[in-house]
């Protein structure tokens, strides 16, 4: 007989699941806002001027590429656990970590 007091498997997957959609559309909703930034601040630069490092274009064009990374990361993690069963690494450590971790990034 099961134990009443603790979840199914089914219903943690379920969970987990839920907590990377989550944080899966929310990386995408950042990537493409940092998109559409970085081309909108691309479009109103004049031509033939290089940005300077600290040059609004050259700032959002990092911040795209550091969305997209982490866009990427988080769907090749949702991906294994959807597709594969697969829990992410950092969400057994957290686990470990009493959940602390896991709780503080929502």
């Amino acid at each position: 007989m099961p134990n009443a007091e603790r979840p199914s498997l089914s219903l943690m997957r379920q969970d987990l699941e839920r907590d990377w959609r989550f944080r899966f559309v929310m990386a995408r909703e950042r990537y493409q806002t940092a998109s559409r930034r970085y081309r909108k601040l691309l479009r109103e630069k004049p031509e033939g001027l290089t940005p300077r490092h600290d040059d609004p274009v050259a700032i959002a064009r990092h911040e795209e590429s550091e969305a997209l990374a982490e866009y990427t990361r988080i769907l090749k993690l949702f991906t294994g656990l959807v597709l594969y069963g697969r829990i992410p690494e950092e969400q057994l450590a957290a686990q470990a970590n009493g959940g602390r971790d896991w709780q503080t990034a929502h």
